[in-house]
């Protein structure tokens, strides 16, 4: 068994290969003026935010005492929105503009529309910000994600 520094660790460097990948892909993206995608080749890329941003906050909160246990219970699982806000209740300060962000992208990745439904019409609208508020997102969160003895 393993601690839970440990598995931050883990979840932390998971976490931010999917965010290379993420910046990489990034590179190729075609936004228009608004810096909003023009194709759904743009999805792999919002799936792999999406998922880091599990990661990242799933690894601040083994950081700050939650276990791999209570992280794998229903209502944790994949809930980008739940995972947030016990981060938060935790007294972690997290910005408006990556709270909004994390929210409006919980449903989606909950649901794993980006994997297998994102392009049927289920009167759903996929939730694709500019890339690069996504990446700002991502970086905030992984600052909370440092591992060591002292409290952020």
């Amino acid at each position: 068994m393993h601690g839970n520094i440990y598995m931050a660790s883990i979840y932390r460097l998971t976490g931010v290969n999917f965010w290379q990948s993420a910046k990489h892909l990034n590179e190729k993206i075609e936004v228009d003026d608004r810096g909003i995608p023009t194709k759904l080749t743009a999805l792999p890329f919002y799936f792999l935010v999406s998922h880091a941003t599990e990661l990242f906050l799933k690894s601040a909160l083994l950081k700050r005492g939650f276990s791999e246990q209570e992280l794998k219970e229903f209502g944790y699982r994949h809930n980008l929105d739940k995972l947030l806000t016990a981060l938060m209740d935790k007294g972690v300060t997290v910005t408006p503009r990556t709270t909004s962000l994390v929210c409006q992208l919980s449903e989606q990745h909950q649901t794993h529309a980006l994997r297998y439904s994102a392009l049927v019409d289920d009167g759903k609208p996929t939730y694709m910000p500019p890339p690069g508020l996504l990446l700002e997102m991502l970086k905030e969160l992984l600052l909370l994600t440092r591992i060591s003895t002292q409290e952020v």
